[in-house]
Formats: C-alpha cells, structure tokens, sequence
C-alpha cells in the first residue's frame, strides 16, 4: 500500500506577509505587493519594479554554526522556524528520530556567485601571491562583504548590489536541518518548478518509507543589480514601472512580462499514520505529482503546452483521480505573452469538456515569481483555498485574450467548495510540475 503524505504545518516569508493567514486573506482582498525597487537604484533599468519582502523579518537569533545576517538565510530560518512551530515538531537529539527526518530545499540565485566571485575577491585581498599565506573563505567572504564579524571592503559594492555573503546560500538547508533536527538534506534546482519539484522528492522520500518527516519548499532572493537586467534581456519582465500594482496581468490581452519577487516559503509533510501518531494537526494531503519534460528552448516554453499537461496528467494518475474531480487550477500564470497560451492550452488538453468551467487563476498576479520559492507558496495557496472555501482570484484582468479563454475567477476572490486543488510550476528548459493537493483525511 502506497504511504500516504499529509500537511502538517506551514511557514513563509512572503511580501505579503509573514504569516500564512494574512497572506491569504491580502490575496483574497485582491493586493498587490509589488512596487519600485527599494533595495538598490533600478531607475536605469528597464524593470524598476518587484514583490519585496518590506518588513523585518524575525528568524533564530543562532542556528549552529551557521551566519544568519544574510537576507535569505533570515528568510529560509524565519518560514522553517514559522512551519515547525506549525506543526508542532521540536529538534530531537534522538539518532533514530533524526534518521526519520528530512530537508528537501530548492535554493535560488546562489550559483549566481560566479560572477562576482573573481572580482570581489580581488578587491579584497589583492592578486594572489604564492609567498603569502591566503586567507581562509570565512576571512575572505568577512572582507569581501562585510557580513558579521569585519567591516566591508573599501570601494564599489559588488555586482549584485549587496554584500557577497547574500550570494551564499548553500547554508540554508543544513541549517534548516539544525533547527528540525533531521540528518539528510537535499537540495533542488529546476528554475521556476524548484519548489514543487522540492515537494516532489520529499513526497517520494516519504512513499520510499526513506522519511517519516520532511521540511520542503524553497527561497530565493533574486531581487539583485545582475539578475534584474538579466531577465530583462531575456524579455521576461514588464516594463510597466509607472503602475506597479497592475503591472503583472496573467492571461490578460496586454501582459508583458512578470514580477521578480522574494521570499521563502516551506511545508512540513509527513506519513499519515505517523502524524496521527503524535496527534499532529493535520492541514491537508498531498495527492498526486506529475513531473516531465520539454526540452523545446532554454526559455521559451513548448508553444503547444505538451510537457504542462503531462505534468498535469501524471499528477492525475499518481493521485488516482480524472479530470472532473479537480475543482481548481492554481496556474503557473507568469504573466508572459508565451508561458500563458501554452498553459491554456495544457489545461485544455489535460482536463477536455472539464476545462472550460474549471476555475483557474494565478497568485503572481498578486505577489509576482518567486522563482525558487513560487511552486511551495501556491501549494500552501491551494491547501488554504481548500481549508477556507475561498479561490484567490487572478488580477488586472480587463482585456480578454482569444488565447487565453478560461475562467480565470478575474479580479474577485470567489466562494467555492474546492476538494482537489492542481498546483502548476514550469520552469526554464521545459521543467514542469504539478502537484494535486487535497483536503485533510
């Protein structure tokens, strides 16, 4: 019998919120948090705008060894240290317990490092010379970024726009195992489907009886001088600096490109009889995956929607349920002119006659990509619309798209009774995940 996999608390750093209810309940109000980039100058860019987390987020004051000034370390800590509390679990010493225990991350934008990583170095320590002793990394990345423990080098910032210890977020993870007490940690990378691709593995961790627990999800902060006209040059970002709040418009006639945003969200997912076995507050179930593949371009997705609706397919299959089971669609909806004809047209293929009364919308209309961190944030979007009888809606629709012609619950939440709930990821390269969330059993 498959080992079934259940929700068992929920934590993020969003730029909503910080709080998984007041997220949800600003998306239902229809808000947008995006606005002009507060974090470095973007008025020379052609994208001024992003979804920042604009408040102080409190994480751990400590987690082992690991330094937690910079901006996504504070996030990563902040939504586990949100998620375990919602779920009740402590880090346990206990060899067997933390053999049961698990961390699947996906974590963005550090490999992103590369390019600053030359220069920065040199700044600070000067050319490299074989009669010196060089210092260590911890010493270099204290010079070079100013991060705890030594002032930052003089000179101009590095690339990026911040101090180089923001780039190294390979941490994360063992850090996040420190606070739950878990002995394996994995991490993912596969663009804009990471978080549900995080999900996934920790799903079949768990079915392969490797893992009794697992903390899941992603963080990423790509709100940077590099990465901003990086993804401007590849026309995937809007240009509509002038009106932020309406500026992502998934499905809409006149969108132009999403929103980069930031944060860190995660779940806590555990075997079902395990978590009634210490008598967890359980928030809902994972139901099926689908993963699959385009490989069409680098970027562009495959026009015809062909690896979305596998994805969405073999999620279907996995959960062992059809097409008219599902009640709603949280779509990967970015906003672009190519990403949203293909997933029409995938949700058309994947659900036949279902597919034009089936309510679909998108949370990026409201809190823009958050790349790493976008797949895990909509699931825990799907799990409250199921819990709260309420679908977010998909804002700034005004002008209808001939290829973009399905209910897209426009600019108003709606009252529904939402069982089953398809939550879409696609990433670069043609990495799609769907993952089928269901309600408490």
């Amino acid at each position: 019998m498959k080992r079934r996999v259940v929700v068992t608390g929920m934590g993020t750093v969003t730029p909503h919120a910080d709080r998984v209810d007041q997220l949800f309940a600003q998306l239902c109000e229809g808000t947008s948090a995006v606005g002009l980039i507060s974090q470095f100058d973007a008025s020379a860019l052609p994208s001024q705008i992003a979804a920042e987390v604009r408040y102080e987020v409190t994480c751990p004051d400590e987690v082992g060894p690991y330094d937690l000034s910079p901006r996504a370390m504070r996030f990563a800590t902040g939504a586990a240290q949100r998620a375990l509390a919602s779920a009740g679990l402590e880090p346990s010493d206990d060899p067997a317990v933390r053999a049961r225990r698990e961390i699947q991350l996906a974590v963005g934008v550090g490999s992103t490092a590369m390019e600053a990583l030359g220069p920065v170095t040199l700044r600070a320590w000067g050319a490299p010379d074989p009669t010196q002793r060089r210092p260590d990394m911890p010493a270099v990345r204290r010079a070079a970024g100013g991060g705890r423990g030594g002032p930052r080098a003089a000179g101009p910032p590095p690339p990026g726009g911040g101090a180089l210890d923001e780039w190294f977020i390979d941490q994360a993870a063992p850090a996040l195992a420190v606070m739950m007490g878990a002995q394996r940690v994995c991490t993912a990378a596969s663009a804009c489907a990471s978080g549900s691709h995080a999900i996934l593995d920790a799903v079949h961790s768990i079915r392969l009886g490797r893992a009794d627990a697992v903390l899941t999800g992603g963080v990423c902060t790509p709100v940077t001088r590099s990465m901003m006209p990086g993804f401007a040059m590849l026309s995937a970002l809007t240009s509509r600096n002038d009106d932020p709040a309406a500026a992502s418009r998934p499905f809409d006639r006149d969108r132009d490109g999403f929103i980069m945003a930031e944060g860190c969200s995660l779940v806590v997912l555990e075997e079902l009889e395990a978590a009634r076995a210490r008598g967890a507050d359980i928030l809902g179930e994972v139901l099926g995956v689908g993963i699959a593949t385009d490989s069409y371009r680098l970027t562009d997705p495959e026009p015809t929607g062909r690896g979305m609706g596998q994805a969405m397919r073999r999620a279907m299959a996995d959960a062992g349920v059809g097409p008219a089971d599902v009640d709603y669609v949280n779509a990967h909806g970015t906003s672009t002119k190519l990403n949203d004809a293909a997933e029409t047209r995938a949700i058309k293929a994947s659900f036949g006659d279902r597919a034009s009364t089936l309510p679909v919308s998108s949370s990026k209309s409201m809190f823009g990509h958050l790349i790493h961190a976008a797949g895990v944030t909509e699931a825990i979007v799907c799990l409250q619309t199921i819990r709260n009888g309420v679908i977010t809606p998909t804002i700034n629709q005004e002008n209808s798209d001939p290829e973009c012609d399905l209910d897209y619950v426009p600019n108003v939440a709606r009252e529904a009774n939402v069982r089953i709930a398809c939550n879409n990821s696609f990433g670069f390269g043609g990495q799609n995940v769907s993952v089928l969330l269901g309600g408490a059993p």
